[in-house]
């Protein structure tokens, strides 16, 4: 495989194994039957399906390990790795179990610690968002089939000129992310996994302060998916762009600005450390 171009050769392939698995995925989507987790999350069929499907047909495609939700990879085994797939298989279980549409299917390939190309598909929707890096960032509505001559070039869109628009999530909101929400007078939508950083690439939103937990595979495909359109993710620790393949696959609370906010008031005092 060609370093230069891997994200861009692995890409169609990619998107075709994502819109597979989002058909599994619907075949349980009146199921509601689950069991908690270690951490109290909750697990599906839906979830190992879609894993062991994605698992197997990722290595035909490419010989590059793969760390999913459902099976991550010790760290012994992956800190070396020029190349890993991050994959959460099902994210949004919460969302799927209360049937509100608001999940996806989330692939990501990273290269030394960054992700290169990343896939959101939301099966329930038929909402296709993909990007590869310097490639540019892309959405498509799925219809009997996938064809990138009808994708809507997210890179390319106009800054629209609007108040800002919040994100904030279905079920993971805290006193944290609304007391940011109040202090900034910023009104919020809310939304499912990792439809809330897509939707700051595609300009229905604008900034997204996500103050609570999340794991590298929640915000790989879709980080890239942001940065691509111009927009960023910012570790609220370090306030530069998250890394991956950490040691503890945990992520740094951040806030994620589409490329409209860059430069923008809160963008600006965040980074100077005032927010």
């Amino acid at each position: 495989m060609n370093p230069a171009t891997i994200g861009q050769d692995l890409l169609y392939p990619t998107i075709e194994i994502a819109l597979q698995a989002g058909t599994i995925v619907l075949k349980h989507y009146k199921n509601t039957t689950f069991h908690l987790k270690e951490d109290a999350s909750p697990l599906t069929q839906a979830d190992l399906q879609s894993h062991h499907f994605i698992t197997q047909a990722l290595k035909k495609i490419a010989p590059i390990p793969v760390c999913s939700e459902e099976d991550p990879l010790a760290y012994d085994e992956r800190k070396d790795l020029s190349y890993l797939w991050l994959l959460d298989p099902l994210d949004g279980t919460k969302d799927f179990l209360a049937q509100n549409d608001g999940f996806t299917i989330n692939i990501a390939l990273l290269q030394n610690n960054l992700p290169i190309l990343g896939i959101v598909y939301a099966p329930a929707t038929k909402a296709l968002y993909y990007a590869y890096k310097n490639g540019g960032a892309y959405f498509s509505q799925i219809n009997s089939s996938f064809d990138p001559k009808n994708a809507i070039n997210l890179s390319a869109l106009p800054n629209i000129s609007r108040p800002p628009i919040a994100c904030a999530s279905n079920f993971h909101n805290n006193q944290a992310t609304q007391e940011f929400l109040q202090r900034h007078n910023l009104k919020a939508i809310q939304l499912g996994s990792s439809l809330k950083l897509c939707a700051l690439a595609h300009q229905k939103a604008d900034i997204y302060p996500r103050l609570n937990g999340t794991k590298e595979w929640d915000t790989a495909a879709s980080d890239i998916i942001l940065t691509e359109s111009g927009g960023i993710i910012l570790d609220i620790e370090t306030k530069k762009p998250l890394i991956y393949n950490k040691s503890d696959i945990k992520n740094n609370h951040f806030i994620a600005f589409a490329k409209s906010q860059i430069n923008g008031q809160i963008h600006q005092k965040f980074c100077s450390g005032v927010l």
